[in-house]
């Protein structure tokens, strides 16, 4: 009788000090990376979104290059770029299928496809979850992929080849399709090309994981470099940000046609910054009230308040606090705090959002070796 009495009190004391993982974070954040050395792979840390203090970050996955991520609709699954060694030891584009757990924040690979081209730039998942989407920067083209039943990716059904040129001969040589995403309605995949200046609507048949002619092709200015875009979440509105000039164009969808309709740009670069910049990553809020941008080489994340009667945007908030080289950010599910990747930085930083204003206010910092690509999975 008396070991049980002396080990059953030591037992409760240890399971009091011990950290509960299925219960302590609100919230996982993973971190994709460019890493290829001994540091490559995806990190994770937990967010407290009471507090918003992130955990130092872990290594969860080995992957080199894992620079781009894609939830599936149910957040399951997390779709990831990668690269494998191909022939000749030139890369290969691979996604990696990760099965999430929430309850703990693993990830536990499930699936590797392999592609024939270098490495894509841009993932997306459609929203049924029946097919993943990439863009490829280099090789002109975008594709399409079948989800299987076990949610694995299956081999490639579709590849659009993009040909084309825009008047940045440093920059626009040659088509260069920089991101890919479904609408709302999962009917239709809107490509933003950086080398052509153009935003390509293209029917998407989900079932069949194919990208079907639709003739709807939307003109950004010439020389500005769309580059990624993001849906309003009343999915009548959407916003593409131009790499190139440092700017953010506002459009309408009309979500029954497949069309946008451009109606304002609005710069986010300091008219005083002298230098090359390269504006990134375009956000938009969970309240649909603010629209955030970031630019590279002027460092910094920009907030724009989005006027619900009229559409149009407005300067709200210009932060360099602890951006460098913003690559990705992404705003956490309770709408309170922004986690942006800085590749250069090695670091992520993360701010609080002010819900009545729009404006950040930077709160924390952790290490992650060359972050690009910031992802949320809510804590179980």
């Amino acid at each position: 009788m008396r070991p049980a009495k002396v080990v059953a009190p030591l037992l409760l004391a240890l399971a009091a000090s011990a950290p509960v993982f299925a219960s302590d974070p609100a919230c996982w954040v993973y971190f994709g990376t460019q890493e290829t050395g001994p540091k490559r792979g995806i990190y994770r840390s937990s967010l407290d979104e009471a507090t918003g203090e992130l955990s130092p970050a872990v290594r969860v996955t080995e992957k080199s290059d894992s620079v781009f991520m894609a939830f599936s609709p149910d957040h399951k699954f997390l779709y990831g770029l990668s690269e494998v060694p191909g022939p000749g030891r030139q890369p290969r584009e691979a996604i990696e299928t990760y099965s999430a757990d929430p309850a703990t924040g693993a990830l536990a690979n499930v699936g590797e496809q392999v592609s024939q081209g270098s490495e894509a730039c841009h993932i997306s998942v459609d929203p049924s979850g029946r097919c993943v989407l990439t863009a490829n920067y280099d090789g002109h083209y975008v594709e399409v992929f079948p989800i299987r039943p076990d949610h694995t990716v299956g081999p490639r059904t579709c590849d659009v080849y993009h040909s084309g040129s825009g008047p940045n001969l440093a920059r626009q040589e040659s088509a260069h399709p920089h991101s890919i995403n479904v609408d709302p309605s999962d009917r239709f995949a809107i490509v933003a090309d950086l080398g052509m200046d153009t935003l390509t609507v293209y029917r998407l048949d989900p079932a069949r994981a194919k990208l079907l002619p639709h003739p709807s092709v939307t003109r950004i200015d010439p020389g500005s470099g769309p580059r990624h875009l993001a849906f309003h979440p009343d999915g009548r509105h959407a916003f593409v940000i131009n790499e190139i000039v440092g700017t953010i164009t506002a459009m309408n969808w009309d979500g029954e046609k497949g069309t946008l309709t451009p109606y304002q740009t609005i710069s986010i670069l300091r008219s005083d910054f002298k230098g090359e910049n390269r504006a990134a990553e375009v956000v938009v809020s969970k309240d649909g009230r603010y629209v955030y941008g970031s630019n590279r080489g002027d460092d910094s994340l920009v907030v724009l308040a989005f006027d619900v009667a009229t559409g149009r945007l407005s300067f709200v908030q210009r932060m360099h606090d602890g951006v460098k080289v913003p690559r990705n950010y992404s705003i956490d599910p309770s709408g309170n705090w922004l986690v942006c990747a800085n590749l250069e930085g090695g670091t992520a930083t993360i701010y609080r959002i002010d819900r009545n204003s729009g404006k950040l206010r930077l709160t924390g910092s952790i290490g992650v070796p060359q972050a690009l690509c910031v992802r949320f999975l809510q804590a179980r």
